[in-house]
């Protein structure tokens, strides 16, 4: 049976053997960010003298707590904690000492997919939006009268809502929005119908957006990480100046009140939101501040494609 030892050299800390240096994030193309484990090895009734404080600096031996380093002083590594305490036999206690850089930011890490609600394009004020018009320059009904028949220049998809506006034969104009029921690139196209009556044209506005709306739906993410320690960290004194940025809402221009659909009378507008979808922009969905290692903190920010 061992027997516990009064060594003095075993009051101080020592790395042994089973000491590696980590790469958390080398698969994802960082190769610089490095995390020490020290498995050490100390008297148990000397340990708490030989605490370090959190923050401290791997620049050498004696600010690391232990005899020597086994690696090169890093004075870019800082103390993150003590971790996996376990008495052996001497009267040792073998502990994991870690000391991590900060990270760098990484930026568009794919994050897997998700499901979110897409907002809703209201019926918007038509002389605001942005329209191809065409011609119509016949118009007829089907037998049972569900639906009108117009000839048009070119036409919107199947599930377009379209601005239609009919002359009638007898005088006037008769205008709606319309779901567009066939067509696709033909020169005719069915929508449900609007009149009965004998019509002689008119003309169709295909939307470059169409109302719709809430969209739920699984879609792809990506999200892009940042890391603070307070007290080194330019600008950052406490955990609390580390900030959620905000996620992407939609606000009603009247009242300033959150609301799932778009309009011409929202933040965005429905054509600031098309310009996002066109630019093949992201949304911020979610933000959130956790603690990555001791007092590092990691800022998430989670995004998906505009739709």
């Amino acid at each position: 049976m061992s027997l516990p030892t009064t060594d003095a050299t075993f009051a101080q800390v020592r790395a042994v053997a089973q000491t590696y240096i980590e790469y958390p994030f080398i698969e994802l193309g960082d190769n610089s960010t490095k995390v020490y484990h020290m498995v050490c090895q100390q008297n148990r009734l000397d340990y708490n003298a030989a605490q370090i404080a959190l923050d401290t600096t791997m620049s050498n031996a004696s600010n690391a707590g232990v005899i020597s380093l086994p690696f090169n002083a890093d004075s870019n590594a800082y103390f993150v904690g003590d971790f996996d305490h376990a008495p052996i036999d001497g009267g040792l206690v073998e502990f994991e000492r870690v000391f991590a850089n900060i990270p760098s930011s990484r930026a568009s890490e794919f994050a897997g997919t998700q499901s979110y609600s897409y907002a809703g394009i209201g019926l918007f004020n038509v002389s605001n939006a942005t329209e191809h018009t065409r011609t119509i320059t016949s118009v007829s009904n089907d037998p049972t009268l569900r639906y009108n028949i117009l000839t048009v220049s070119n036409t919107a998809s199947i599930g377009d809502v379209v601005w239609v506006t009919i002359n009638l034969s007898a005088g006037g104009s008769i205008s709606d929005w319309r779901t567009v029921l066939s067509g696709s690139n033909s020169t005719t196209i069915k929508i449900a119908k609007i009149t009965t009556l004998s019509a002689s044209g008119g003309t169709v506005k295909e939307l470059f957006y169409s109302p719709r709306g809430v969209v739920s739906q699984q879609t792809g993410s990506i999200a892009d990480f940042s890391y603070y320690l307070p007290g080194v960290t330019p600008g950052i004194s406490n955990p609390t100046d580390v900030k959620e940025d905000m996620a992407f809402s939609i606000l009603d221009s009247e009242t300033y009140r959150s609301t799932d659909t778009l309009s011409d009378d929202t933040i965005p507008t429905v054509s600031e939101y098309q310009e996002l979808i066109d630019a093949d922009d992201y949304l911020l969905v979610s933000s959130n501040v956790t603690r990555w290692k001791g007092n590092i903190l990691q800022k998430a920010n989670y995004k998906v494609r505009a739709l």
